[in-house]
C-alpha cells in the first residue's frame, strides 16, 4: 500500500523538480501506473475511500451460523 509520505515525495519530485512520472515513481516506490493514478487525483492515500459495498464471496457460513454460535 502506498503511503502519505510516497506520494508526498512522488508530487515533489514531478511538480517541483521537474522529473518524469517513472523516476519518481521509481524513487518514491511505486509503479508508474500507481504514480499516475495518485497524481491525477490529487488526493492523499489515507483520503481515498477503499471501503467495499459489495460481498466478495458467498458466507459458506450462512445456513448452519446458529449452530456455530451454539459451539462458540
Amino acid at each position: 500500500m502506498i503511503t502519505d509520505q510516497q506520494a508526498k515525495l512522488l508530487d515533489k519530485l514531478v511538480n517541483k523538480d521537474k522529473m518524469s512520472v517513472k523516476t519518481a515513481a521509481a524513487k518514491a516506490g511505486m509503479s508508474p501506473p500507481s504514480a499516475r493514478k495518485y497524481l491525477h487525483s490529487g488526493k492523499l492515500p489515507s483520503a481515498r475511500d477503499y471501503r467495499r459495498t459489495h460481498r466478495t464471496r458467498t458466507d459458506v457460513f450462512a445456513q448452519v451460523w446458529d449452530e456455530v454460535v451454539g459451539y462458540l
